[in-house]
């Protein structure tokens, strides 16, 4: 298991390895104060270390494919294919174990950035003057989700230095802070609960041929329905069916990366193949045979 230093990590890498590992992202300085790193693991990958840049940085991170898991402060966060994680984690010890096909988009920005920009901080700004860590997770909206898939391009031909990738970044950053703004302060929802609606979300998750009903997830959880469906929305910022199209379609831009679209929409439980078609245009931006043609 590698033992790392952020401030290693988040650096120029040999062309031949940038984006291609944990250790090697895809760095570029987008403005002074700002910056993106694109990294992704084909194979499943565990490291630790210690985030010793972190107190000049604010960070925020959309995980674009696989899912993973990050473990900081005694405290385990699993994390899925739109998540959204903010965060403050100074000289914080960190663990990380990622799956298969794992990807992810980072965007750091520093504290005087901030204040130049005369931008106020959900949490306050004490916390970045005291150095006290802070912590945020939420689902990616279809604007954030478009505006990281948009920089991650940018980044991989090379042309992040325009203002265009600057403009992402920030929109990235502004609407993760409204999110958290908006969000409920302090969940109403209990530990058991939220472990009803973690085993809710692997069982909707299992087989992406087709979706369970509500009721059938609510039996499964041992929640009612009503209390699943809200729970869902508190805890993964939408509901069941857009949790599972979300990862429905990016489990479908995998599959386009060796099976033809007519392949993709059965393996996808798709009988029709203009339904199919629709919801992935929807979701990623562009009809499947042309995804498949780009990639």
């Amino acid at each position: 298991m590698p033992d790392v230093r952020s401030s290693h990590i988040h650096r120029h890498q040999p062309e031949h390895l940038a984006g291609q590992s944990l250790l090697h992202p895809l760095y570029s300085k987008l403005y002074n104060g700002l910056s993106a790193g694109f990294f992704s693991s084909a194979q499943p990958t565990t490291l630790h270390g210690e985030m010793d840049d972190c107190p000049a940085v604010l960070r925020c991170s959309i995980i674009l494919s696989g899912q993973c898991e990050m473990t900081f402060a005694g405290k385990t966060h699993r994390f899925h294919a739109r998540d959204v994680a903010t965060a403050y984690l100074p000289a914080t010890r960190f663990q990380m174990a990622t799956s298969a096909d794992f990807s992810c988009l980072e965007v750091h920005i520093t504290p005087e950035l901030l204040q130049e920009m005369s931008t106020p901080l959900p949490w306050g700004d004490a916390a970045l003057a005291s150095h006290t860590p802070f912590f945020s997770s939420l689902k990616a909206t279809p604007s954030v989700h478009k505006a990281a898939t948009g920089l991650c391009q940018s980044l991989q031909k090379n042309l992040s230095n325009g203002p265009l990738s600057c403009a992402a970044a920030l929109t990235i950053l502004g609407q993760s802070f409204e999110q958290i703004e908006a969000a409920p302060q302090g969940s109403p929802l209990s530990r058991h609960e939220k472990a009803c609606l973690y085993q809710a979300r692997s069982f909707l998750l299992s087989r992406m041929d087709k979706a369970p009903t509500i009721i059938e997830l609510a039996r499964y959880s041992g929640l009612n329905a009503t209390r699943l469906k809200m729970g869902f929305r508190i805890l993964f910022g939408c509901g069941p069916y857009s949790l599972f199209q979300a990862h429905r379609m990016e489990h479908a831009k995998t599959l386009l990366k060796t099976h033809s679209v007519t392949e993709t929409a059965m393996e996808l439980g798709y009988s029709n193949m203009s339904h199919f078609s629709a919801a992935f245009k929807r979701q990623i931006g562009k009809a499947p045979h042309l995804y498949r043609k780009e990639g």
